[in-house]
Formats: structure tokens, sequence, C-alpha cells
């Protein structure tokens, strides 16, 4: 299936009219051309202004009248008030600027879709921190970190772009938003239809929850990642840890791990399985940027990294 088959059939999934009329912006995102050869990069990376939003710090409750303020970014070089649409990512775990300079698909579409891209940063990351430098100095406080507050802020945040900016108010928003962000996005569409007429949500493991899906199906696919990556890749990475735990057991194993690895001090019994943590974090932050394109995102990487590797 090509791709823009595949965004065709997501967002008509998404849309539950669309099998009756599509919207336009909806068949206009399906029929995008997009380049033979991705790229990370922004096509026009840094272009945007950096603004503020004021979010209630609880949505749902009585208890509190505190706001805060939430920052967004919005680039509007290609966007036009008749027959434009706005994209609006859906921010997850994380700085919203790191975000905005390595989402290249908005970037790429932008000027094909007529439109406003505005990247909208998730409470208690970045600068949008509801209780300021304490937000995770007392626990009460992360009671307000939850995924229902955080899309109730984007819900308000849209009201707050059409109610202000002039041409905005009738325009059609696509949600979009990758890993967490795209279980946002998926979940945006869902409580808010009204608001989004789609979502593309990219990577989005939105039946990754305990009792939905085996614990251990994401390390498979880790797995499977780098077993299809070359001959004896990934058993080479199964046997490693066995060698660490043998390597351990004496005084000069772990110098010699010490040395091998560059640590930045000498190893120590009690240090082993945070060792082992921590390279498995290296295997699996690789997985899930073995893009076919160099990148940027958390390293400077070439393109397909694991082969590489």
């Amino acid at each position: 299936m090509g791709r823009r088959a595949l965004l065709l059939l997501l967002l008509s999934f998404l849309a539950p009219w669309a099998t009756i009329a599509l919207r336009p912006a909806l068949r206009a995102l399906g029929s995008l051309h997009l380049p033979t050869n991705p790229t990370s990069l922004p096509a026009v990376a840094k272009n945007y202004s950096v603004l503020y939003f004021q979010q209630k710090v609880d949505h749902f409750g009585f208890n509190t009248v505190k706001t805060f303020n939430q920052r967004y970014l919005v680039a509007d070089k290609y966007w036009k008030k008749n027959g434009g649409s706005i994209l609006f990512y859906t921010g997850n775990e994380g700085d919203i600027i790191w975000f905005c300079n390595n989402t290249g698909f908005m970037w790429d579409v932008a000027e094909e879709l007529k439109a406003m891209l505005v990247f909208a940063e998730h409470r208690y990351y970045g600068e949008s921190l509801p209780f300021g430098d304490n937000s995770f100095k007392d626990s009460r406080h992360l009671n307000f970190l939850t995924s229902e507050q955080a899309l109730a802020d984007f819900a308000e945040l849209i009201k707050h772009l059409k109610r202000t900016i002039p041409g905005a108010e009738n325009q059609p928003v696509i949600a979009i938003g990758g890993s967490y962000g795209g279980m946002l996005a998926a979940w945006f569409r869902m409580k808010y239809p009204h608001m989004v007429v789609g979502a593309l949500a990219a990577s989005a493991p939105i039946w990754q929850f305990e009792d939905l899906v085996p614990c251990g199906v994401f390390m498979k696919i880790v797995t499977t990642d780098f077993r299809k990556s070359g001959p004896h890749c990934s058993e080479s990475i199964r046997r490693s840890w066995e060698a660490i735990n043998r390597l351990s057991n004496t005084g000069s194993g772990l110098q010699w791990l010490t040395g091998a690895l560059h640590l930045c001090s000498p190893l120590t019994s009690q240090d082993i399985q945070h060792l082992k943590d921590w390279i498995s974090e290296t295997w699996v932050n690789l997985a899930m940027v073995d893009y076919p394109y160099a990148s940027n995102f958390l390293q400077p990487l070439p393109a397909w990294p694991i082969k590489q590797w």
C-alpha cells in the first residue's frame, strides 16, 4: 500500500463521516507530494514564533484557581486564510523546541497544505511548568500531570487560537504526534472530535497498557530490529549480558570493563545492574531512531544506525 493510500485509510478511519464526504483538508493530506528522500531536518528550521497561553492547572476540579503559562510555537509562513489549515502538534514528554526541530513531516507539507504549524508543549515539560521550579518537589503537584489534563490544555489552546487569530476560526485542525504524542493525537480526536477533523498518530502505542498487550512485546520488537540488521547481531547482544555478569565477579574483570567501556569512574559490583540498564537503554534508543535517513533527534546518527553500529 502506498503512503498516500495509507494516509487516506488512516484519516478516514479516524473521521466517522469520511465515508460520506471526505473533508478537503483530509483529502489534501492523503494526496501530498511527499519527498522521495525524507529527512528529519525541517525545511524552515527555527522559523517560528514562541508564544505563551495561560492555562488552568486543573481543568476538572474546583479546589484551585491557579494558572500557568503553556509555551507553544507557531510557524505561519505558508498559512493562507482562504483554503488553509492548521497542523497541531500534540507535544509529548520533552522540550517542545526539540520536537519542533525534529518533526520534518509537518514542515515538509506546510506549503502544500497552506498550513499554520502549531507545536504545543506538554505540561510539566520544557518551560510549561504549572508550579514553576517546585513542580516536581511536592508529590501533590504531580496530581495534575495526566494525559486528560494535557488534552484539555490542547483544546483550550485551539479555542484561543481560533478566537484570536483572524481567519483561523473556521479552519480545519489536524492533530499530529509521534510516540506518546501520537497517542495524545489519537485520543484528542476521540475525546474532542468537534475540535479536530482528523489525527495522524505516528508510532503510537495506543494499546500498550497492562492487560491489553503483553509486557514483553516492546522488547521483542527491539530485538527484531537488531536481528534484521545483520547476522548474529541480536545474539551477540544477548550473550553480552552473561559476559558482563561473568567479568563482574572479579576485580580484574571490573577493571577491564571500566577501561573497555571508557567509564568515568571505576566499576563496583553494585554498579553492574545500573550499567546493564544503561546499555539496554542505548539499544532501545537505537531501535527507536533506526531511521532510513541521518538524524539529530537523540544524537547525531547516520541513516540506519543499527546497521552502522
